[in-house]
């Protein structure tokens, strides 16, 4: 898959004002989707709202390292996206312990614009068909290559309609989805079966896969119309 004609999103990790805005400056004139956070405790909160595609860290910050960062992605939060050190740390016991605690690639600073775009387009090549099979909210990861749910990288049985209707939902953040629509994509009929089937499922989809605004997110309920899946 081209990154350049699919939407990224990346985050990034750094505490120096000038270099987050020089990377965001850079991936925004890309065409991606990036969020900065100074700091690893915000990173961490935003990245449990919004999983990126992948993320560039910086290692000296001023709450932790971003060694600690790194190993919390792959091992706590079950991250499979691409990881990109950006530091200025050169020695090679650093450069090796990151590869080996699951970073992709290392960069050391000063980043060079081409360089830095090059590795991201490699990695994307890497990761990106996984990726387009997978749909991620927050801790929820549907994978439709094995029809498989999990939350929090724990895995939730859904019958194979719960799951259809899980990917619809997912499919289409922020858009009305009326329960014609819904009965046409995930039953494959009309309005000939009762609407309120749409509506039990999809209860069950909220308590399954725990969407809840403790979550950051939600699936309104729009009266008399159907369903939304909002961020808040």
């Amino acid at each position: 898959m081209d990154s350049s004609n699919t939407l990224i999103n990346i985050g990034i990790l750094e505490d120096e004002k000038p270099q987050s805005e020089m990377l965001q400056n850079w991936l925004s004139e890309r065409g991606f989707e990036c969020f900065a956070c100074d700091n690893g405790e915000d990173f961490l909160r935003h990245f449990r709202k919004t999983v990126p595609d992948m993320v560039v860290l910086d290692w000296q910050l001023p709450d932790c390292e971003g060694i600690d960062i790194l190993a919390h992605l792959r091992n706590k939060l079950d991250f499979h996206g691409g990881i990109i050190f950006a530091t200025g740390k050169n020695a090679e016991e650093d450069i090796v312990n990151a590869l080996q605690l699951g970073a992709d690639d290392y960069l050391i600073k000063p980043l060079r614009k081409s360089e830095l775009l090059a590795r991201i387009d490699a990695l994307w090549r890497r990761y990106g068909a996984a990726k387009s099979r997978q749909l991620a909210l927050g801790p929820v990861v549907l994978d439709r290559s094995e029809r498989r749910a999990t939350v929090d990288g724990e895995e939730v049985k859904l019958t194979p309609t719960e799951f259809d209707l899980a990917v619809c939902v997912l499919e289409n953040p922020g858009k009305l989805l009326s329960r014609d629509f819904l009965l046409k994509e995930v039953w494959g009929v009309g309005a000939e079966l009762d609407t309120r089937t749409v509506d039990m499922h999809m209860s069950r989809i909220r308590r399954l896969l725990a969407i809840s605004p403790a979550m950051g997110h939600c699936i309104k309920t729009v009266y008399r119309h159907g369903y939304r899946l909002e961020q808040l």
